[in-house]
């Protein structure tokens, strides 16, 4: 659809505009000229468009925003002009300007019948671009001071200038409407929402909810007014998706379309939490100080009211729940968890994930075209926003770790597998678990795999006389394993009192290929640690940067795996929270793989419990104290990367020569492998202009396109339909597996090659 926001810089409007843009709608967003909040909000939809898609359960982030996002520049006082820059019908309009919001502002009268006025030219405005829908950002103030719960049908009696300023409009609103379907046969819907308190990422930092958490998180004194009140907070994601429930709801009931009705709430829905989540204001409060690790204080009854008074929120929703079925999901312990998630990887920005001292300013080395994630493949809509990014890659002088100085992606809670179910990982599993039960005499013990996926490898582990357990993130991961006959449960090492499953505490933990991809590596140490009993051992697994280092591919580097670990940086890692590595060998050639043994608390480095490291490290990062705190003994032997970056060069050289013989001969190349390694190839070489397809046996990516180089990924019975001369595997640790199955499925009609380490070979 065609669709205007207006106040599209505002905390409301660009949450709103990111999710209408990931739905896939083309947006005009309209922004005060000159606005100061106009680049941020341009540079938000920029980075989205890059990302393509990060986070798609949450449904907050999408590609392709840059083609579908128009931003006018008009003065809400001109809005009924607008069809003059918009020269096409559109078919909803959403009008969230509205200036004087702030405390001071509310009391103006002039300010707000302003805003009347323009919000009346912008209904005119959208009437001119065919509009049959007007949703309004109206408020809980429109009610006044209320004792009692706040029904849409009730009297509204406004104290302030912009309660009384909201009722106005919604009345005049209405009204206008009715004359015109009534008149001139034009019917459009007015939507009236009452928003009550909404909190979350992007709310102005001087929110109650920002200053509560940031002065809590270093330590200081919090001074609110008495906080008596009865208060209900939203999510300002769970507000959204209420407003494009009524806004993309099915037709009308009788009470909206009947324009001659006299119905006092008609159109008008409350927005707000359920009923039951409303409790006095303090509870909140002290809800922050608790999830900050109890810091800070707060001394109440220290400021006065605001410019309505003590008000009450008791609000109801059954009105939209009626007309939409949607209700909020995020409670207010879960949204303040995500908020401290954000504001903790805003400030570790910068600095090592293992030991917090700061980053040299200074990168090993920058790689650019770069797939934006791995897992995150777009679709055929999603391909067109689809932008490569740029990596820069430190190493830290603190511990030596390598990693990548940027945010995760949006799924690093979950494990998402493609090869989980082939001959040599299930082969490698099967070994590694006999060594690990029969050395150690593990029969009949409790083993927990973190982070399982749809347990692949579980699957194999009940091989065995173990009982397996299993914790996975992702719910449709969780549903699949489950319906396999495994026991997982939904989960996630967030912090380190997090219990994971019901079993335990449980005697092995297992964890393959996901240490990588965490931004807080130590945290989830800490809490599997806090999982484990007291003798409790554990098998971990990571990609080696050894490998990569001593075969010089590049392209064994990604945005997902965010760190890049040695057995020194592994065991250095494991060391601080409270394991000793028992065994450490290197499996399926590109792989650290370690057995550990939990360490008595007093053994830890630092002597500090699972539970308290997490809240320790988190306020170290918060006060940027983390450098002082966090030294590592012994000297630092700096990576030397220059292999990689001729590596890059010469591989760059040698695929611009395979595509130029192939293309003088005439012949035509595809690619098997749409793992990490084909993705960058095929991004960052000639690949991408002349490979035709990427061939993949995983189901959930065929029907996609390569991050970055946008080439098409197929089945491997596609090559029947769309034969291809050549066939280049990139699939390290699968290459001998993958040309087997090649020579299975067409004989000797296809010539295949192989990236290995970095040369490109010829397999027949």
């Amino acid at each position: 659809m065609n669709l205007v926001v207006t106040g599209a810089t505002s905390f409301l409007g660009t949450a709103l505009i990111r999710q209408l843009l990931t739905q896939g709608h083309q947006v005009y967003g309209v922004v005060r000229p000159d606005s100061p909040n106009l680049s941020a909000m341009t540079e938000a939809v920029r980075d989205r468009a890059a990302v393509s898609c990060q986070g798609r359960e949450e449904g907050f982030m999408g590609g392709g925003c840059e083609d579908r996002f128009h931003i006018l520049e008009m003065e809400l006082g001109s809005l009924d002009q607008i069809s003059q820059v918009i020269k096409h019908p559109c078919d909803m309009f959403f009008h969230f300007g509205w200036d004087g919001s702030g405390s001071h502002n509310r009391t103006k009268t002039d300010v707000q019948q302003k805003n009347v006025e323009d919000g009346l030219k912008a209904l005119r405005g959208a009437k001119s671009l065919g509009c049959r829908r007007f949703l309004f950002s109206g408020s809980q103030a429109e009610y006044g001071v209320c004792q009692t719960v706040m029904r849409e049908d009730m009297e509204c009696r406004p104290v302030s200038e912009y309660g009384k300023a909201k009722v106005e409009f919604g009345k005049r609103a209405r009204e206008l409407c009715r004359l015109w379907a009534r008149d001139e046969g034009f019917e459009m819907e007015y939507i009236h929402t009452r928003i009550f308190s909404v909190y979350g990422p992007g709310d102005h930092p001087w929110s109650l909810v920002n200053t509560c958490l940031d002065t809590f998180l270093k330590g200081g004194v919090m001074e609110l007014g008495a906080c008596t009140q009865q208060w209900n907070y939203l999510y300002i994601e769970d507000l959204v998706k209420g407003l494009l429930a009524l806004a993309f709801s099915e037709e009308p009931g009788p009470d909206e379309t009947d324009f001659s009705g006299s119905a006092a709430d008609c159109g008008i829905y409350n927005l707000a939490a359920p009923g039951t989540w409303t409790r006095p204001l303090r509870e909140y409060v002290e809800i922050m100080r608790c999830l900050c690790g109890n810091r800070g204080s707060c001394v109440y009854g220290k400021l006065p009211p605001n410019a309505e008074g003590p008000v009450n929120l008791m609000p109801s929703i059954e009105k939209i729940r009626a007309r939409t079925g949607w209700k909020p999901e995020i409670s207010f312990e879960e949204g303040i968890r995500r908020m401290l998630d954000l504001k903790n990887k805003e400030n570790q920005k910068g600095r090592c994930i293992l030991c917090g001292k700061e980053l040299d300013k200074t990168e090993l080395m920058e790689l650019e075209g770069m797939p934006a994630s791995a897992q995150d493949i777009p679709d055929e809509h999603e391909v067109k926003g689809d932008r490569g990014i740029t990596l820069h890659l430190h190493q830290c002088r603190g511990c030596g770790l390598v990693q990548f100085d940027c945010q995760p992606v949006g799924y690093y809670r979950d494990v998402i597998r493609s090869g989980g179910y082939s001959t040599t990982m299930v082969e490698l599993r099967t070994r590694q678990y006999r060594h690990l039960i029969d050395t150690y005499h593990l029969e009949g013990k409790k083993f927990l795999e973190v982070g399982c996926g749809r347990g692949e490898f579980l699957n194999v582990l009940t091989k065995f006389p173990v009982k397996a357990y299993g914790v996975e993130h992702r719910r449709s991961l969780v549903e699949a394993a489950v319906g396999d006959g495994l026991c997982v449960v939904r989960g996630f090492t967030e912090n380190g009192d997090t219990v994971l499953g019901e079993h335990g505490p449980y005697d092995v933990f297992l964890s393959f290929n996901f240490l990588e991809h965490q931004p807080n590596p130590g945290v989830m140490l800490d809490c599997i640690r806090n999982n484990l009993a007291g003798d409790g051992m554990g098998l971990i697994t990571v990609p080696s940067l050894e490998y990569i280092l001593r075969y010089n591919g590049y392209y064994e580097l990604l945005r997902d795996h965010i760190a890049y670990y040695t057995f020194d940086t592994l065991e250095t890692l494991l060391e601080r929270h409270g394991f000793q590595v028992l065994e450490k060998e290197m499996v399926n050639r590109d792989t650290l793989s370690v057995i550990v043994k939990k360490r008595e608390p007093e053994a830890c480095r630092g002597k500090r419990t699972a539970a308290g490291s997490h809240r320790e490290a988190e306020r170290d990062v918060m006060c940027g104290l983390a450098e002082e705190t966090s030294a590592v003994n012994g000297t630092i032997t700096p990576v030397d990367i220059s292999g990689l970056t001729t590596s890059l060069k010469d591989i760059r050289r040698q695929m611009e020569n395979l595509c130029r013989r192939l293309k003088e001969d005439g012949r035509s190349l595809a690619v098997w492998g749409a793992s990490h390694q084909g993705f960058t190839l095929a991004a960052t070489t000639d690949l991408k202009g002349h490979a035709r397809y990427i061939i993949d046996s995983a189901p959930f990516k065929q029907g996609r396109f390569a991050p970055a180089s946008h080439l098409p990924i197929v089945a491997p019975d596609h090559w029947i339909e769309d034969p291809v001369d050549v066939i280049l595997i990139i699939a390290p640790g699968y290459t001998e597996e993958i040309a087997g199955s090649i020579r299975e499925r067409f004989g000797d009609q296809v010539r295949i090659m192989a990236m290995r380490s970095d040369k490109v070979e010829e397999l027949s």
